[in-house]
């Protein structure tokens, strides 16, 4: 079925590419964007007319403008606007069926008015329009272009932004910028702020974007006004593709394989029907008879209930024997994967006015795995000084399997119904199954000489629903006002259908005989999850723009406006445990046939008293305090101005107002609700010196704000699958207040080129930090306020072309990053007299959580457009960063950094397809957790995730 489907899309796709092809293919298109040189700003109404004819064109409001219908050739081309120089560019080559793009940078008119000439290869580079774009940016900002995207091989914005200064990715989808946590990063798409589907963090998994469907990646560094002001590592906005210049269309296939998961038998699990399309089919929904029952305001009986109650004994018969008997993973074979993708679009006229369009989808369908991992859990018993080891709580072999689809789908449209406005719609609807199988086996204290045998069959899906509509428009007559304003509703869910877990123990007597124990003595019962989070964002903004001429006659600007933030979270979780009537049924009684064990559910015979007698049955664990509803609301206005002070020297400053209010309410009443609210005034200077036309330094001084996440405000208790601690939420969290300081040398040498160096320094007040609350009773992990935290660093970067080396030279682009970074945070006190009980010269401050001291990135591109080739080699690499904090003085848990390489090239074949060769994770390291004490290592978790690749094949228009 999947393949038919597939295939019926393929040739749909191509039928409506043909069809509707509007452009004649003989002729072709010059098209661009033009900017003020001195503030980056897009300008309005530029003439752009070819030398020797009348064919021309005018920029819109968003400085975008297009030349179509140009016969082949070489031309010159003149650019004209009132108070800039002329501008010619001549060598402008136009080929039949193509778009030259040529984005254009003016000068402000000088006494001598003479035009400035240049040839178009000098400006003729997609990546450095990004790059021109940060050098007149009003704050510190990196970007990643689509095409850098595609020449990296990622497949995901997570993959695309390991190339960003700073950033390190988290478990392959959450970004940390500057080595902070995700609390500290804010992600939009388009300029709106997108809900997190994780009820556990609030970073959203930017995995779940495919490649193809984005244009662009920009992170901001520092805090400006007009930004949402709760972030504080960085702010990643995601670009998705808009106005096309002409009729585009492409449709692509790749396959691929794992060296650790394909063509291999992996422990996943049984499929549902829909698990190709990312959703489970209603396969491991909870029972319709279990849902009508409990729906009914009834309870399911209890084993007692049934001794003498006919009536209950077979409607927990019935009720047990509803739920499938599925508890070990199954095996599954891993086949190739495999992704496809499609996108169209173009410019249209309706009712004589431009018409935007694009529609873009894509799937994927991918196999990991490994079957030599290892878990282990160690402490400290004892003094610190006084032991000579940790000692073993948990070692065990560790297997893992995992299926993943993934699909994206997006559509725009964009309509300029006046020269100077225009409004757009754009819809994303993105979805991710991923269906996973895991065993672990060996020691485990409490049973020192039994085997340990612990399984877990789980899946998971998310997706996202997003609509954005946005206007944009120009009053020429009105102080040359710029009207801005955006209004979106996002859904994000996260769904747990039928989280497994069963573990046992194998108890082997001297005689050789082996003993499977039940399930009940000695660990958690088997029991089943049912986990759904949804949650709605809803966002309107406006953002007014006034320039007006300084008192040295530069160009400045005064921006306000504000924004609103709704979000509504629903949280509901049921559980069901599976008890065993052991007088009469245990494990032994299959000869530890774990499928036998719970074929046998319900009602297996009645005693000579008439009573019956039960294998396995089900009881509702559900408890009220595990769901919880949550709201925020943030309402924020702001006034900022760029105000030039001289011609080599801009202050851009203003403040920002945000009132927010956070709830969090259990379904437990006799909890405490968590409620967050504080009205704050988060000011924001940037001074940006000219030292050259290429060469910037910038300093800032702001303030921002992060905020405890709505699970980290619900104060239930959830616990992990094996060895992990508990965790339970604080209500009376505060938010953490952070001071920003930044600096940052910058010189653009040339199209595509950058070496720039930056420096800055973060105070916290309050910082949240996951620690080990003894107070608690439980030893539980949880998050609290502690006094202060530092974080300060350095960040160099370098893209540069190596032409200069030689010819042989001038393809290769060397591309590398490095950031240094140091943090600490105040150990809370009670916390800091446990450790020192163990350790009295015990540290008083320890790193931030997921903070690595250094990150290196390096790229290597080819491009070749002569011969239609390019390619890219990219390495990464991170130094350890503190992922949990132990109890007491028992060593810290850091991940181990790791090298990771990646290498990717396309070749262009009889103009219209493509062929493309990936490999990724080359180096194939282990992924290691674990803990250091007195010069040993000691294991948390380590495996290795296996080399992928892929052969690809594009054809587009």
């Amino acid at each position: 079925m999947k393949k038919h489907i597939i295939s019926a899309l393929v040739c749909f796709a191509l039928s409506i590419s043909f069809q509707l092809k509007a452009q004649d293919a003989s002729t072709g298109t010059v098209s661009g964007t033009v900017v003020d040189a001195e503030t980056g700003e897009t300008l309005i109404g530029v003439n752009i007319v070819i030398e020797g004819t009348t064919t021309g064109t005018s920029t819109d409001l968003d400085g975008r403008y297009a030349i179509r219908n140009i016969e082949p050739g070489t031309y010159t081309l003149i650019a004209s606007y009132v108070s800039f120089q002329r501008q010619t560019i001549t060598g402008v080559e136009v080929e039949a069926g193509d778009v030259t793009q040529l984005d254009l940078t003016l000068q402000p008119e000088t006494e001598e008015l003479e035009d400035v000439i240049i040839t178009a290869d000098a400006i003729l580079d997609n990546e450095a329009g990004l790059l021109r774009q940060r050098q007149k940016s009003i704050s510190f900002s990196d970007a990643i272009s689509a095409e850098s995207i595609s020449n990296s091989g990622s497949g995901d914005a997570a993959g695309a932004l390991k190339k960003v200064v700073g950033a390190s990715v988290v478990d392959g989808k959450y970004v940390y910028i500057r080595g902070l946590g995700d609390r500290y990063t804010s992600t939009h798409l388009n300029g709106s702020e997108l809900p997190s589907a994780d009820p556990n963090r609030k970073s959203f998994q930017l995995d779940i974007f495919p490649s193809n469907l984005l244009e662009n990646i920009v992170t901001l560094k520092t805090f400006t006004p007009d930004k949402p002001g709760n972030f504080s590592g960085g702010l990643v906005d995601i670009a998705t593709k808009d106005f096309p210049e002409q009729f585009s269309f492409q449709i692509s296939a790749s396959t691929g394989f794992n060296t650790k998961a394909s063509f291999s038998n992996l422990l996943v699990g049984e499929s549902s029907d829909t698990d190709f399309l990312g959703y489970d089919g209603g396969r491991r929904a909870i029972p319709q008879e279990v849902r009508n029952y409990l729906n009914s305001g009834q309870e399911i009986p209890s084993l007692r209930d049934t001794r003498n109650d006919e009536e209950a004994a077979q409607t927990l018969d019935r009720l047990s024997k509803s739920f499938n008997n599925e508890f070990r993973p199954r095996q599954q074979y891993g086949s190739m994967n495999q992704s496809y993708g499609f996108s169209i679009g173009n410019q249209v006229s309706l009712l004589g006015k431009d018409l935007g369009y694009t529609a873009s989808f894509s799937y994927g369908q991918s196999y990991s795995g490994y079957d030599d991992g290892g878990v282990s859990r160690y402490d400290l018993v004892g003094n610190y000084y006084e032991s000579d080891q940790l000692f073993r709580r948990l070692d065990v072999t560790d297997i893992k399997g995992e299926r993943s689809v993934d699909w994206g789908g997006m559509a725009t449209l964009s309509y300029r119904f006046a020269p100077n406005h225009k409004v757009s719609a754009r819809f994303l609807r993105t979805q991710s199954g991923v269906a996973e199988g895991r065993y672990l086996e060996g020691f485990q204290y409490d049973i020192p000489d039994a085997l340990f045998q612990t399984r877990t069959i789980r899946y998971t899906e998310r997706s996202l629903t997003s609509l954005q509509l946005s206007g944009k428009s120009y009053f020429e007559d009105f102080l040359k006002m710029s009207i801005e304003w955006k209004g979106s509703t996002a859904t994000s869910i996260q769904d747990e259908p039928d989280l497994r877990y069963f573990t046992t123990q194998v108890d082997t007597f001297p005689s050789g005989a082996i003993l499977h124990s039940s399930p009940t003595n000695n660990f958690q019962r088997p029991g089943r999850f049912y986990r759904d989070l949804e949650e709605s964002n809803n966002t309107a903004g406006v953002d007014i723009s006034i320039p007006f001429n300084s008192f040295n006659q530069n160009k400045g600007n005064i921006k306000f406006g504000g924004n609103v933030v709704d979000v509504d979270r629903d949280f509901r979780e049921q559980r069901f445990d599976f008890y065993t009537d052991v007088t009469n049924f245990t494990l032994n009684d299959v000869e530890g046939n774990v499928d036998a064990f719970f074929d046998s559910l319900g009602i297996l015979g009645y005693s000579n008293s008439g009573r019956p007698q039960f294998g396995n049955y089900v009881q509702n664990a559900s408890t009220p305090r595990s769901n919880y509803d949550a709201t925020k609301q943030v309402n924020a206005a702001y006034i900022m101005a760029e105000l030039p002070l001289s011609d080599w020297f801009k202050l851009v400053g203003g403040v920002r107002l945000e009132d927010a209010k956070l709830e969090v309410t259990s379904m437990d009443t006799s909890l405490q609700q968590g409620i967050l609210e504080n009205t704050d005034l988060l000011p924001s200077i940037n001074g940006i010196l000219s030292l050259s036309e290429n060469m910037n330094i910038r300093a800032a001084y702001t303030r921002t704000v992060a905020r405890p996440t709505f699970r980290e405000l619900a104060p239930y208790i959830t616990f992990d699958f094996v060895g992990g601690l508990l965790f339970q939420g604080n209500a009376n969290l505060k938010r953490t207040m952070i001071t920003n300081y930044d600096v940052r040398w910058e010189y653009f040498t040339s199209p595509g080129e950058i070496f720039a160096i930056s420096g800055f320094y973060k105070e916290m007040e309050n910082p949240l930090e996951r620690v080990i609350r003894t107070d608690l009773g439980n030893d539980a992990l949880s998050i609290q306020n502690v006094e202060e935290g530092r974080v300060y660093g350095l960040e160099m970067e370098v893209r540069k072309n190596l032409g200069f080396a030689g010819d042989f030279f001038r393809h290769l682009t060397l591309g590398s990053n490095f950031t240094l970074v140091r943090s600490e945070v105040d150990i809370p006190e009670l916390e800091l007299k446990v450790i020192r009980n163990a350790k009295p010269d015990a540290e008083s401050t320890r790193s931030l959580q997921g903070q690595s001291p250094y990150l290196f990135n390096m790229d290597l591109g080819y491009m070749n457009p002569d011969i239609g080739f390019n390619s890219s080699l990219s390495y990464n690499y991170f130094g350890d960063r503190l992922t949990i904090v132990a109890e007491g003085a028992t060593p810290d848990i850091y991940e181990r950094g790791y090298s990771s390489l990646n290498f990717t090239a396309n070749k262009t074949i009889a103009e219209r397809f493509e062929l493309s060769l990936k490999a990724n994770n080359l180096l194939n390291p282990d992924i290691t957790s674990s803990q250091m004490f007195q010069d040993t290592e000691y294991y948390y978790q380590r495996y290795k995730r296996g080399i992928s690749f892929s052969l690809g094949i594009k054809y587009k228009i």
